[in-house]
Order: structure tokens, then sequence, then C-alpha cells
């Protein structure tokens, strides 16, 4: 009997992915109307926007464990709750401590959707082979810079239109048509880990190792994915700066073409489904992905650079981040077979991508400071180059 086809599903779970992603953008979108209408610094808007990668950066293995006790569905349809509710509750907002509070409560939507969504997406693709599994989450890899783009578009659009607290208020309202339907949707989702289980790795404040599969090449692989963000997010957070400052470029546009060039990722995921659609060794794409961007980057970040050199070579780097992004989702279920391990595994990569996101600006601004450009383009080949070797084993010999 043929099985229906998980695309309709695995559809649904992406776009719970996009709304959650789409948090990340809006708050950056809206925030000098919000700080004009709640009378708040600038600073403390920084502060909450800052949350939401913070809660991945300190809370994403936990959450990953947590999911794998409570069950995945039940995880999902809570962290979508949770983003409709913060940002209906955030709409009405009446200052700071508020505004805080139900971005807090956003945060730990974000990763309630971020460790079970994906892991939902491998389950419901696996039946029909690993290769519609590594597509599908090749195609759950781009939720961030897409669910990033759309979000912060979408918020200051409705912002102009309607104000902020509508454009807060509309984007709670889309997670929850997406909760409603994610409750009556037949996916599948295992029995809940067995608290024993659960605590099989041991409880403490620190990341447990993944139950089952391959451990060190998991860890190498998400250890490595958490260098690739702290390149990739620290270049996208001074591309603005360095277009205006060294190549002449306006406010605007600058931010047109950093938009852009993130976005360009998308190109590079559709470069990897094509590579799994096809097979072979990940070996040779996972590491030119990884190794060659930080060549690219010093011919964007120099003293004075030509506008178009350094747009061309941070969009090509970025479609070559988004290759490594993809592949290393798609080598995720490979490294980590059984679901638990699989809910795990996820967590960690999380954390680590979350934490590197976090690092990356404030280390390569410093870096631009002490040395000038060149110096954080030595920082960025420093990190992939030590990258490198964490992924070797993960994608060594494997399919």
């Amino acid at each position: 009997m043929r099985l229906p086809a998980p695309w309709p599903r695995v559809l649904l779970l992406y776009l719970c992915g996009l709304a959650a992603a789409a948090q990340l953008g809006k708050l950056a979108a809206l925030a000098p109307a919000i700080a004009q209408g709640l009378a708040l610094p600038l600073t403390t808007l920084a502060l909450a926007i800052s949350l939401l990668e913070a809660g991945g950066a300190l809370f994403g293995a936990v959450a990953g464990r947590a999911a794998a006790r409570v069950g995945l569905r039940p995880c999902l349809r809570g962290g979508m709750a949770a983003l409709a509710l913060a940002g209906l509750g955030a709409s009405a907002s009446g200052g700071a401590v508020g505004l805080i509070g139900w971005r807090l409560l956003e945060a730990a939507g974000y990763l309630g959707v971020i460790v079970s969504a994906p892991v939902l997406i491998a389950r419901e693709a696996a039946a029909h082979g690993a290769r519609c599994q590594a597509l599908a989450l090749t195609l759950w890899s781009t939720f961030v810079p897409v669910g990033l783009a759309a979000g912060a578009a979408a918020a200051a659009a409705l912002g102009e239109a309607l104000g902020w607290r509508l454009a807060l208020a509309a984007g709670g309202g889309f997670a929850l048509l997406l909760a409603l339907g994610v409750a009556r949707a037949p996916l599948a989702d295992p029995a809940p880990a067995a608290d024993a289980d659960a605590d099989a790795d041991g409880a403490g404040a620190g990341p447990a190792p993944p139950a089952g599969g391959d451990r060190a090449a998991t860890w190498g692989l998400c250890l490595g994915f958490g260098a690739f963000a702290l390149f990739e997010v620290g270049v996208l957070g001074l591309l603005p700066t360095l277009l205006v400052e060294q190549a002449g470029l306006g406010v605007r546009a600058a931010g047109q073409w950093t938009a852009l060039a993130a976005l360009s990722a998308v190109l590079g995921s559709l470069a990897a489904a094509v590579r799994l659609r096809h097979g072979g060794s990940l070996r040779g794409p996972v590491l030119l992905s990884l190794g060659l961007p930080p060549l690219l980057l010093f011919g964007v970040f120099t003293a004075a650079p030509p506008a178009s050199r350094a747009v061309a070579l941070a969009i090509a780097l970025n479609v070559l981040g988004g290759v490594f992004a993809s592949l290393s989702f798609a080598l995720l279920p490979r490294l980590a077979p059984d679901t638990r391990a699989l809910v795990r595994a996820n967590g960690l990569l999380a954390q680590c991508g979350a934490s590197g996101s976090l690092l990356g600006p404030p280390l390569m601004a410093a870096c631009v400071q002490a040395g000038g450009w060149t110096a954080a383009a030595i920082l960025g080949a420093a990190v992939s180059a030590a990258a490198i070797p964490l992924v070797w084993r993960a994608v060594g010999g494997r399919r």
C-alpha cells in the first residue's frame, strides 16, 4: 500500500518554524515604535530582542531532554500556544516589565518549537526513505533566514499601517492558527521516554550527551555548527556597518544588501537538496562549505573595499553557509538514529547554534575595534579552521 506523501505535514511543521523564527525579526523591526510608545530606552529593547537567542544558548539541550520526556507533539503544541499567547499579551504591554515578561514566554515557545518540529519532520519523512528525510530536513534548515526576514518585513508593514500593538497581535494570531493546525494534524509522535530513561545520561547544569548513535560525531557536528553560527551571524551583524563606513553605501542600501545576503543562504539549501537527491559522499560539500567562506571574508572585511566586491563575496559566502547548515541538519538522523537520541541531538545543535549566534557579533566587533576589519576576518578564519576537525568524523565516509 502506498504511504501518503509527508509533504503537507512537513510544510505545516515548517510554517511553525517560520513563525518561531519570525520572533527574531519582528521586535527589531518594531523597536523604534515600541520605544516611543512605551517611553523605553533602546537598551531595554535590545535586551528583549536578545532574550530569544539567550534562551536557546542556555537551555537548548535541556529543552531537548524535556521534549524527549513529555513527547514531541505536546512540546510543539505548547510552544506554538506560548508564541500565540506571548504575541497577544505583548500587544497589550504597558511598560518594560510586561514586555520582558511576554518575551520570556516567547523564548520558551521558540525553544519548544525548534527542539520538536525538526524531529517530527524527520519522523514524517523517514517512512519514505533516507533521501526524502534528508530533503525535508534541508527545507527545515532554511527556517531561520526565511522566518526572520518574513517576520521583520511583515512586522514593519503592519506596524506602519496599523501600529505596533496590532502588528504584535497579528503575529500572535498567526501562531494561534498554526497551533490549532498542529492539534488537528495526524503527526507521527513516539511515546514519551520514561523518566528513568530520560535521565539516563545524568542530571546536571550542562548538556548531556545524546543517548544512542555516534555520540562523539554528534558532539563534533554540533560544536562545529556552533562555530559556524559564530562566523555567519558575526559577519551578518557587522556587514551593514562595513558597507556604510568602508564601502560608502547609505544606511538603507546597506540594510537591503545585508538582508539579501542573509536570504541567499536559501540558494545554498537548494544546492544541498540537489546534492542529497543525487546521493554521494557529503564530506566534500560539507568541508568546502565550511572552509571556503572565511577565505572569501578577507575580500569583504578589509579597509575601503569596493561595494560591488564586498556585496558579491558576502552573498557567495552566505550561499556556501546555506549548504553547510542544510547538510548539518540532514546528517543528524544518521548520527542519532533512534528518536530519543535525535531529540537530544537536535537540542544540542540548537544550543550550540544559539551560543555561536550570541557570541559572533560582539567578538567580531571587538576584533574590529582592536585590530581593524582584517582582525575580524582572521577571527572568522580561526573559528572555521577549528570547526573543520570537529565535523570531520561526522561526515567521514557517510552518505
